[in-house]
Formats: C-alpha cells, structure tokens, sequence
C-alpha cells in the first residue's frame, strides 16, 4: 500500500523544540550587535575625546598670556588643559603683581577641577597667597580647609605649622605653642615636618623677639670739629742740604749761556760802547723804532747793530767756599 502526501496543514508546523533554538538564536544574534554597536560607539567617543585632548593641549602648549588661558577654558571646559591654563593664568597675574586676579584664578581651578593632579597643591598654594597679601583671616580658613580636607598628610601638617606661625607673629605665642604641638601629635606617622616643629618650639622657650629692632641712632657730628682739609705737603724748591756747595762757576758758564741761548726778538738793547757804559736807567728807557728792511734783503726784519770788537771786562765770579 503505497503513502499518499498528507493534506493535513499542521504536519508541517515546526515543533516547540526548534521555535524555542530559533527564539534563543535571535536573541544572541541581537546580544551579539548590541555588543558590536556599543564598542563602535565606545571606540568613536574615545576618538572623539582623544582628539578634543589633543588640539586642548595644543592651545594650552601655545598660550603665553592671561587671555590666551581664558580662550583655552572656554574652548575645552573640564579638560586638563583648561585646569592648566588656570593654573598658568594664577602664575602670570602673580608675577605681574596683580594678585586679586591670580586668587581669582586660584578658586576657579579649585572649584571646577577636584580630579585634577595639582588640586591638593593648589589648595596650600592659595592659603600661603593669601597671607601674603595680608589677608589673615582668609589664609587662616584657607590652611583650615586643607587640615580639613587632606587629614593625615604631610601638606595638613605644614598648615598646622603656618597656622602657629600666624599666631607667633601676632604675638599670641601661648596659641602658637599649642599649634606647634598639636602638629606633632594630631598627624601621627607624619615626619616630613618634625624638625621645623621642635626648631619653633625652642625658639619659643628661648623668649626670642617676633620684630625686627631698630639699630642704635647714628653719632650726631660735632660742630665745633671742622672737617679737615687735605693738605699738599711743603715742598722746598730751593733747599740744599747742608754741608754741600754748587760746583759751578757762574763766571764761566756766562758766556756759553749767552751764546746757546739767544734773547727773545721782542726785547733788544743796544749793547754797550766802550766808551760809555750802559746804567740800569737808561737800560729801562723804551728802544727807538726799529728801521725796515730793504724789500730786496732776505734778512729778518730786524737788524740787530754789530757788537763793538771790545767789551768791558767781566767782573770776576765769586768761588764757590771750599768744602771742610
């Protein structure tokens, strides 16, 4: 008896056992492309992130002034380049001495990146701007919050000293000697500071002063006490050391002199004639005029009269003593 095909339509229905793999099937085919969407969606936002990093780091590396920092944090806010260019931006207002804007800049790093490297740093960093501006009040709270906030470190324990330091200068060395303790024992297992704290504390027991004293007054300048001058010492143009003598004749050494060295052209007197000899008046009367050359004649313009063959003879030199 042969089979004939069945016309029943629900023999060809799947059965429960392969709708229940089809459904499992689908669902890990699902499962499995969620997956491949979420790490193409994940590997496009790091991507995205990597690249914003990147050109916020290159906009950090080229800022040089304080507008530069502000356009970097307003480009790339939360970044760690914006975080560094506040930090950059504190440092360029505090070196041109404009200080109000380098603690602005100090707070808003402060409030917008707690995550960042430099943020227990920067907490210390404000409280010691802050004193030294003068503003007490405000460094005191400021070396309070990172007691507060950084328990058990070393950066609390050098607040905890800079607060007794605060207290020795106003001159309140009770509240400062009890602040230098309590460095020592609230921070156990905190060295870094020990030394300073002992170092302050026997500056302390030795009653030492907290203010510069002023120096004695200068001695006034007596009046009456005239500066003196400096002198040239006496020099003695013509002093011959005793016992001793010229060597040279006057009587001799005329003549020569006479030759070597002759008279100046402004002053000529007639010399004298055998005849008459010449006295000092008539010495001192004033020349004739001088009578001019022959333009012809190469000769100077004044003739000097020739001196006679003879002359007067010369009284005799006096010698020089003799030596003992």
């Amino acid at each position: 008896m042969s089979q004939e095909p069945s016309n029943n339509p629900t023999a060809f229905d799947p059965s429960d056992e392969d709708q229940a793999l089809s459904s499992q099937v689908k669902k890990i085919l699902m499962l499995f492309g969620m997956v491949i969407a979420g790490l193409c969606a994940y590997g496009l936002i790091q991507h995205n992130a990597r690249v914003t990093a990147e050109e916020a780091a290159e906009a950090f590396a080229s800022a040089k002034t304080a507008d530069d920092c502000d356009l970097v944090v307003k480009k790339h806010p939360g970044t760690s380049a914006a975080a560094n260019a506040l930090l950059l931006k504190a440092t360029l207002h505090w070196e041109k001495n404009e200080k109000s804007s380098s603690i602005e800049a100090l707070k808003a790093y402060l409030a917008q990146h707690k995550d960042h490297a430099f943020h227990n740093e920067t907490l210390l960093t404000l409280a010691t701007r802050l004193e030294a501006m003068g503003e007490k009040s405000e460094a005191k709270a400021a070396y309070e919050r990172v007691i507060s906030e950084l328990p058990g470190s070393e950066l609390a324990q050098l607040s905890q000293i800079r607060l007794g330091d605060m207290l020795w200068a106003d001159g309140k060395e009770e509240e400062a000697k009890k602040a230098y303790e309590e460095a020592g024992s609230k921070f156990p297992g905190v060295n870094a500071f020990e030394g300073d704290t002992k170092t302050r504390l026997d500056w302390i027991a030795a009653n030492l002063p907290t203010k510069e004293v002023d120096p004695p007054p200068a001695p006034k300048p007596d009046p009456k006490a005239a500066p003196s001058a400096p002198t040239i010492p006496g020099l003695k143009l013509n002093s011959v050391q005793p016992g001793l003598s010229p060597t040279i004749k006057l009587g001799d050494a005329a003549p020569q002199m006479q030759k070597a060295v002759p008279p100046p052209a402004a002053v000529l007197t007639p010399p004298p004639t055998a005849s008459k000899p010449v006295t000092p008046a008539a010495a001192a009367q004033p020349m004739p005029p001088k009578a001019e050359a022959p333009k012809s004649a190469p000769s100077p313009a004044v003739q000097v009269p020739a001196a006679p063959s003879k002359l007067p003879p010369a009284a005799p030199a006096p010698e020089a003593p003799k030596k003992p």
